[in-house]
Parts: C-alpha cells; sequence; structure tokens
C-alpha cells in the first residue's frame, strides 16, 4: 500500500468561532487572586475611614 499524506485540518471550532482559552491568554494581563482581593480590601477600607470622618 502507498502512503497517502493527510492534510492536517485545523479542530472545530466550538461556540461560533471563539477562541479558546490558550489562545486569548498570551494578551491578557495577569493579576493574582490575593492581589485583587487586598485592593478590595485597601479600597472597602478608604471608603469605610472616608465615610466616618467626612459622615456622609
Amino acid at each position: 500500500m502507498a502512503k497517502t499524506k493527510k492534510a492536517k485540518t485545523p479542530p472545530l471550532m466550538s461556540s461560533a468561532g471563539i477562541m479558546r482559552y490558550f489562545e486569548e491568554e498570551k494578551t491578557q494581563i495577569k493579576i493574582s487572586p490575593k492581589s485583587v482581593f487586598a485592593f478590595g480590601i485597601v479600597i472597602g477600607a478608604i471608603i469605610f475611614i472616608l465615610n466616618i470622618y467626612y459622615g456622609l
């Protein structure tokens, strides 16, 4: 039997052409969950202090 060349076909795209996660990951900024949590606590504390100080 002769060897036949198989054409490489791209993988099926699901969800109407939405990019797969690993393709999109390269362009995003990475922020750790701990940083987001700490930032939320700091912002909450600032709002709490301003609320006490100005009495809004």
